[in-house]
């Protein structure tokens, strides 16, 4: 059956059109991300009251990315196979996103691989960062600098291996290229700078604090 992913030649035997509009698929992915949210700021608002404005975005972000990476992304791991077939909510999202790289449906080895241990480590790895900021673990910093790290490496080879590919992957037009693939991925890149940045100076300010307390606890004995 003809599709409309590119390279052309792919070839996808059992691909099925999707059942639901793309209105209706931005829509639903916009409540479920509103929706996890609203349960971020919900639970930090029962845990830890007296969080920050700064430390609740952070937390909101990492339990975002966590629920999105156990579950959406999961969800591709677990169906990858069936997945150009299948014609729920889900799996119609994915095919909406896969005009712009179509290795998801092709099964590509480097997304497969990448996707799943997206889901198995960093996942998990997000929500138990989430929790270290609510709780005020000093766990935190290093949970947080080790997330925003994969995310920057993980989304560096997701977007090199594309492109040493010529991006044959996408269609041509633009909202593909900069709608989906750039935009929809772009955030996992600014905000774990900015934010793995915070966790290096806050590290940094917690060693320079114990080297301060170390040096007078030298002189008092002196």
């Amino acid at each position: 059956m003809a599709h409309p992913y590119y390279p052309p030649t792919l070839s996808l035997p059992h691909y099925a059109p999707p059942s639901h509009a793309v209105s209706t698929l931005l829509l639903g992915m916009a409540l479920l991300s509103a929706a996890a949210l609203a349960l971020a700021w919900h639970v930090m608002t029962r845990l830890n009251p007296t969080l920050s404005r700064r430390a609740k975005a952070a937390a909101a972000w990492f339990l975002f990315s966590g629920l999105l990476h156990v579950h959406f992304e999961g969800y591709y791991v677990k169906h990858r196979a069936t997945l150009a077939a299948r014609r729920d909510f889900a799996a119609d999202l994915w095919k909406e996103y896969a005009k712009s790289d179509s290795r998801y449906l092709a099964r590509d080895s480097f997304v497969v691989a990448i996707e799943g241990l997206t889901v198995i480590f960093l996942g998990p790895l997000c929500l138990l960062t989430f929790l270290a900021i609510v709780l005020g673990s000093r766990k935190q910093h290093p949970a947080r600098l080790l997330a925003c790290c994969c995310h920057l490496y993980g989304c560096a080879l997701y977007f090199v291996t594309a492109t040493l590919d010529g991006n044959r992957h996408c269609r041509p037009e633009p909202l593909y290229f900069w709608g989906y693939y750039v935009a929809c991925n772009l955030p996992w890149i600014v905000v774990p700078a900015l934010l793995g940045w915070r966790s290096v100076k806050a590290i940094e300010r917690e060693f320079e604090g114990r080297g301060r307390r170390i040096a007078r606890g030298s002189k008092r004995k002196a």
